[in-house]
Order: structure tokens, then sequence, then C-alpha cells
């Protein structure tokens, strides 16, 4: 005779949602007086960046946010931004409006501010959001040292948008923006992705399609006669990237990895979410100062027609195989452990 089944067996535990299966193992929160002075200060210290170039070279208008900022004014005024920018002249009037719409309609609150107060603005907030982020947990606080890093520096010199995107991996509520610039912002959500990203992302998207339904296909026109860049996947040596997907399960590895596949523009800035490879303080004040040795290999060239192509061999060696490097090492591996691992 069968022996009767205890009612008190475990039950299977249920599969892990998106969140919980990718969100990185839980650390105290570093107090609020704490994360809000790191916040303020890093915020100031991209604004003034910003508004320096901005305001020494008031013909550049916001520079690379004049886009932007342009787009939300057309926006505005009833106009459709894919129609009305064009390239007309010189930088920044050099080209279309390649962006998504959703850049134009995030630009819509500095749209009203003179175009260096508004590119300042909008450094200086990424910049502050990314820096409350980071210092919300221990480990977030060790990768500080990416706002003395190059990528920084040329992100907020050019008023990128690279900041704003990098704090969506780590203040999830703001991943919706991504929509914005995804070539940037998918390899932040590759290192914390969530539901609520996806779903905020959807409804961005959606609310675009309300304000102007043809912006989709404007958008593929305008593409028509942008340049083409390149994934670091497809650079000379760049295959060897993918060993990156040795370590899937780190949040630093899947970033790695979306982002060697991402088309991007090798002038440091589109570079800055490799600041989340570094589990350290060491690592990243290392990662900050090769990023500046290959910045000064490149910065002699930066008026002549190649020097993207002259940049793109020092950002891979000095920037993209380190992270590897990183990736591939023992999140925090020291000198200290090693040495008592060796020891007899």
């Amino acid at each position: 005779m069968a022996e009767p089944v205890p009612n008190d067996v475990p039950s299977a535990s249920p599969a892990p949602s998106l969140t919980e299966a990718f969100a990185p193992p839980p650390e105290p929160s570093q107090p609020m007086q704490l994360r809000l002075a790191v916040a303020f200060a890093m915020a100031a210290w991209g604004a003034f960046i910003a508004y320096f170039a901005l305001s020494t070279a008031p013909e550049h208008l916001a520079k690379d946010f004049s886009w932007p900022w342009r787009a939300a004014r057309a926006l505005l005024d009833g106009q459709n931004p894919y129609r009305v920018i064009r390239a007309t002249g010189p930088y920044p009037f050099n080209a279309a409006f390649f962006y998504p719409l959703p850049a134009g309609i995030a630009a819509l609150p500095f749209a009203l501010f003179r175009p260096s107060v508004a590119g300042a603005a909008f450094v200086g907030l990424s910049s502050g959001l990314l820096a409350f982020g980071l210092a919300r947990t221990r480990s977030g606080l060790a990768k500080l040292p990416l706002f003395a890093s190059a990528p920084f520096c040329m992100a907020a010199l050019l008023a990128q948008w690279s900041p704003l995107m990098m704090a969506g991996a780590v203040i999830p509520s703001l991943q919706f923006l991504g929509a914005a610039k995804p070539n940037v912002a998918l390899p932040c959500f590759a290192f914390r992705p969530t539901l609520r990203g996806v779903l905020l992302g959807v409804a961005f998207v959606a609310v675009s399609l309300a304000i102007l339904p043809t912006w989709p296909f404007d958008w593929r026109d305008a593409l028509k006669e942008a340049p083409r860049y390149r994934a670091p996947i497809t650079y000379f040596g760049g295959p060897i990237l993918l060993l990156a997907a040795l370590r899937w399960r780190r949040a630093e590895a899947r970033a790695l990895l979306a982002m060697s596949f991402m088309p991007q523009l090798t002038l440091f800035y589109d570079q800055l979410p490799l600041w989340l490879v570094p589990t350290t303080v060491w690592r990243s004040l290392a990662l900050s100062a090769l990023s500046w040795v290959a910045w000064a290999q490149w910065y002699p060239s930066r008026a002549i027609p190649t020097h993207v192509a002259i940049a793109r061999p020092w950002v891979f060696g000095l920037i993209y195989v380190p992270a590897l490097i990183l990736v591939l090492a023992p999140p925090e591996l020291t000198f200290r452990r090693w040495g008592r691992r060796t020891s007899p």
C-alpha cells in the first residue's frame, strides 16, 4: 500500500520575472544627504563644462543639443521638425534632424531658453540624475570617476545625450527616455532591464505618435542622408568583444556586449556607458585615465576629415579592450586578496 504524500511538501518556486532575473544584488542605500550632495556637485560640474563651451562659441548654439532644441521649438510652433530642420550651412546647421521625435519632445522643457542656457541646463540635469542614481549604492559610488573621464567631458562639451541615457541604467524610471537615442540607451537597458522601462518607453512612443503620427516615416527618410557609423564588433579585432558573453549573467558584461553591436561615433561621448563596467574606484580611475590617453592621441587630428577614423583604434584599444578585461576579471579582485590566495 502506497504511503500518503505529506501535505507540507514545498511547492516549486515560480520563475523569476524580467526585473528579478536581471536585478543587481541588493545593497544598502546610501544616506539621502550624500546622494543629493553628489548629485548637485556633479550637476554643477557638467553644467559648468557645457556653459563654458557654449558661451565661448555662440555661433554653435547648443552644439549637438541644437538639433533636439530646434525640434522642440518647431513642435511648439506646430511644425514638423523633419521638414524645417535641414542642412543649410555650417555646424550646427550642417545636417537634418536625425533623431527620433521623442528627442524633440524630451527637449521641450529647454525650448524657451537661449541655446547656451538650454544646453548647459540639459547637461547639468543629466549629470545630476546620473550621479544621484549612482550614489544610491556603494558599488555605484565606485563608478563616480567617470565624471573625470574623457567621454564625460566630451559629452558635456558637446551637450550630448549619453549621461542621461546612462542614468536610465541606475534609475529605471528614466529608461523611457531611451527612445530619444536608442543606440546609446539599449546597452544601458541591458545593464538593468526592467518591465517598467519597457512599458514607459512604449507609452512615450505612443505619445510621440499622437503628436506627429508620420514621424517614423519622416525619420526613416531623414536617415537616408545620415552618415553611417560602425559598430565596434566590426573593427579590426572587434570580434574579441564576444568574449563578454562568457559573463552574460553579469550586468556589466551585458552592457559591454550590447555596446559592441551598437553603431556609434568614436568621438568618446558615445562610449560613456562603458563606465558601467568598472566595479571598484581604482578600476574606474584606470579606465578614465586610459580614456585621456586615447583622447590625447586623437586631439591633434580633430580638425581633419579623417579624425573619426583616427580615433577609432585608440578608442577600441584603450577603452573597449580594457573594459573587456575588467568584465572577464573577478569583480572584486584586489592585490591584497590575490596575495592571500597565492600565499602558501
